[in-house]
């Protein structure tokens, strides 16, 4: 029995379509793990549960209007303002985020906050790092409420 080469090629797709999809599938959930850990983190407070998936030596940056500059940080440096407890705001504080896109070693995710004296947006970076997801970076965008 003779099987064509695009026959085979087909087959071969179909066999290992399901397999990629799994992958994908699994590396978002892993990803969605890491930002709930992150989202906690905002919540508590707590840099040290921040620093389980944000890597001290990550990059935080972005544009200050009231400094009129581009303020650039490591992560170590921007936890400082984790104050080990909830903001006193915390019950009016809302954060989203959207994993907008995941490979196998990188993924983007938008999280958008809603405070009572802030908006903003904030872009980060996860790389995987030793089989383990990791925030690397923090891009961020935002103003004072009046």
């Amino acid at each position: 029995m003779k099987i064509s080469i695009r026959s085979f090629v087909l087959a071969l797709a179909f066999l290992v379509l399901p397999t990629s999809v799994m992958a994908q599938n699994s590396e978002h959930d892993a990803v969605d793990q890491t930002m709930k850990k992150m989202m906690l983190a905002f919540e508590t407070g707590d840099a040290n549960l921040a620093f389980e998936v944000l890597r001290k030596d990550g990059v935080v940056l972005g544009y200050s209007t009231s400094k009129g500059q581009v303020v650039a940080q490591t992560a170590e440096e921007w936890a400082k303002g984790f104050q080990g407890k909830p903001a006193d705001d915390e019950a009016q504080r809302k954060r989203s985020y959207e994993i907008v896109d995941v490979t196998e070693h990188a993924a983007v995710v938008k999280v958008t906050l809603d405070y009572p004296a802030w908006k903003g947006l904030d872009y980060l970076a996860l790389s995987k790092i030793d089989g383990k997801w990791m925030i690397v970076s923090k891009s961020w965008s935002g103003q004072r409420k009046p």
